[in-house]
């Protein structure tokens, strides 16, 4: 397991991210889905391939939450690997490429958001299959590397549940066995964490955090 740094959120998700599978983490923006990926990455020890597709890795974010929680900032930095493809096509690319790059001492993949690209863009059957195969991959590496993979995912707005969904739901949800839900509460700071589907934990079940300078911090 890797600690997600917040003993709240820990205990939801059984002990933190699961290696050997791919969790789903989805919700609105600035629900906390990069500063938690950072979270994990900067806390696992090891290397990180993260595959930023929103433009939302920031290394002053990292370093920040680097120096705060008393790591060497340098240090923490050279164990992000970053992909930042500009298309879904270049998305296709750099996740195979994944395939070479990681090795065993990798600790964590990330892809956020694995569904940017897919909103913007026409052909959306044939961009599902895609994602399924980018989804095949990521969890070949999760399997046979026994790493922890993050799949940030956006979300739409359901008129028939009335409520917001992840992006291609049904795709992602037969190969994530872990998905939790983000999002915002009243108070700034503030956010809920929902265990929407776990190998072994209650679904169901919340937690509560806050987003600070440090990063991801319980309540």
């Amino acid at each position: 397991m890797l600690t997600t740094g917040s003993r709240n959120l820990d205990e939801l998700l059984g002990g933190g991210i699961e290696e050997g599978v791919l969790t789903q983490v989805y919700g609105p923006f600035a629900s906390g889905k990069t500063t938690l990926a950072l979270q994990v990455g900067l806390l696992s020890g090891g290397k990180v391939a993260y595959v930023d597709t929103e433009g939302g890795f920031s290394p002053e974010r990292l370093a920040g939450m680097a120096e705060n929680r008393g790591f060497d900032v340098e240090e923490a930095l050279s164990r992000f690997l970053l992909f930042e493809p500009m298309s879904f096509s270049e998305q296709r690319r750099g996740v195979g490429r994944l395939k070479r790059v990681v090795d065993e001492h990798f600790s964590l993949v990330v892809v956020d958001s694995i569904s940017a690209h897919y909103r913007v863009e026409e052909h959306r059957g044939d961009m599902l299959q895609d994602i399924a195969r980018q989804l095949q991959v990521l969890w070949w590496l999760a399997r046979r590397l026994n790493i922890a993979v993050m799949v940030i995912n956006q979300v739409h707005f359901d008129p028939k549940g009335n409520a917001p969904r992840p992006i291609a739901e049904t795709t992602l949800g037969y190969r994530c066995k872990d998905i939790l839900r983000l999002e915002k509460h009243p108070k700034p700071s503030v956010r809920i964490a929902v265990l929407e589907r776990h190998r072994f934990m209650a679904e169901g079940r919340m937690a509560y955090f806050r987003l600070s300078d440090a990063g991801i911090e319980d309540i």
